[in-house]
């Protein structure tokens, strides 16, 4: 008889321990909170009991194919749950211990505030005070992408250019972020290969570190590339030893087309798709070519940056309208003290869609 009063009692507890756990639980959104430390707060404890106090711990490790990796450890004071949602109190947050691991990419959440990109589990605890039971322990596993990609600009996606020096040129990793910088890898494509496999079995005619701006001259140490071969590229973003963005793999082929476009007098006028493949465009004082736009009448919406020398800024460039249809656009350079002989130059036209065109040219005078 007392063999069976203690199972029903064990039985009675379990129930119960079961009830209390179930009473209990965590929603958090990594892909939208999940990206800096003030975010991690931003969760929602539903109970379905009665009012409890409890702390709430959280966990976020990196993992990737070594192994995981802390990022930061929180535990919070305690604070009440009553019945329904309930949010994390202003004064808990602020009052929360805090302790972020000692990894190199813990080091840039320290001093960025927000996480790199990768793979993450992000732990939660609801434990009772008085007991230190776990009411409830949820894991969210999410793969945090950069806030916007890194795009390559030039030279394009299986183009076809001349130079065997190319410039090449990217669009900046964003967030910005403080001593960010990029690695520019180009390698030869060989018979069979794609352009992922080129970069990951073949030795790099270019491997370059440390870049600064989001263009580079091809380096004058670097052997040159030859002429009908397939390359591919690719930029990587990082700070310290910290990867932040990766752009995709481009590919291209050394192959002379009809890439010069010499300005005639009598303005003639290319469409720009063209130019764009091209691998750049003689500008004899002025720019002439022709857009297409599907949308109503609009201000043209364009911007152009120096390549040669970056700190040239230039400013003062004639307002366009763009019509409906196809436009023959004349942007007159030659009394632009920003434009000098024989430099580098990107026009930048954002369509009224949000798409971006871009076209690099040479001034004449």
């Amino acid at each position: 008889m007392g063999s069976r009063k203690l199972v029903f009692a064990l039985f009675l507890v379990c129930f119960i321990s079961t009830e209390v756990l179930a009473q209990v639980s965590v929603d958090f959104i990594p892909a939208i909170s999940g990206t800096t430390i003030d975010g991690l707060m931003n969760v929602r404890i539903t109970n379905i009991g009665a009012k409890k106090t409890v702390r709430l711990e959280i966990v976020v490790n990196s993992d990737d194919e070594v192994g995981s990796v802390q990022m930061v450890h929180i535990l919070t004071a305690p604070f009440d749950i009553h019945a329904g949602s309930n949010i994390i109190p202003p004064s808990v947050i602020r009052t929360a211990q805090v302790k972020i691991g000692t990894s190199e990419p813990a080091r840039f959440l320290q001093q960025n505030g927000y996480f790199p990109s990768g793979q993450y589990s992000y732990d939660y605890k609801v434990i009772m005070v008085a007991t230190h039971e776990v009411l409830v322990e949820q894991t969210f596993v999410h793969d945090l992408q950069p806030a916007a990609p890194l795009n390559l600009i030039e030279p394009y996606d299986k183009d076809e250019i001349c130079e065997l020096r190319p410039l090449l040129s990217w669009q900046p990793h964003i967030p910005m972020t403080v001593g960010v910088q990029y690695q520019v890898v180009i390698a030869e494509i060989k018979v069979k290969q794609n352009g992922i496999e080129a970069l990951q079995y073949n030795l790099p005619v270019v491997n370059q570190r440390g870049v600064s701006a989001n263009l580079m001259m091809y380096p004058a140490v670097a052997r040159e590339l030859e002429k009908g071969k397939r390359y591919a590229w690719q930029v990587t973003a990082y700070k310290n030893n910290t990867v932040l963005n990766r752009s995709e793999v481009w590919t291209f082929e050394t192959k002379c087309a009809d890439t010069v476009v010499e300005h005639k007098p009598e303005l003639s006028y290319r469409d720009i798709e063209d130019l764009a493949k091209g691998n750049f465009y003689m500008a004899q004082g002025r720019l002439s070519f022709v857009l297409v736009n599907s949308y109503a009448e609009q201000p043209l919406q364009y911007a152009i940056s120096c390549l040669t020398d970056p700190k040239l800024k230039v400013k003062n460039l004639p307002a366009k309208t763009l019509m409906k249809g196809r436009n023959k656009v004349d942007i007159d350079l030659s009394e632009n003290r920003a434009f000098k002989k024989d430099y580098s130059y990107m026009l930048t036209v954002v369509m009224p869609n949000g798409q971006l065109k871009n076209l690099r040219f040479v001034y004449k005078e």
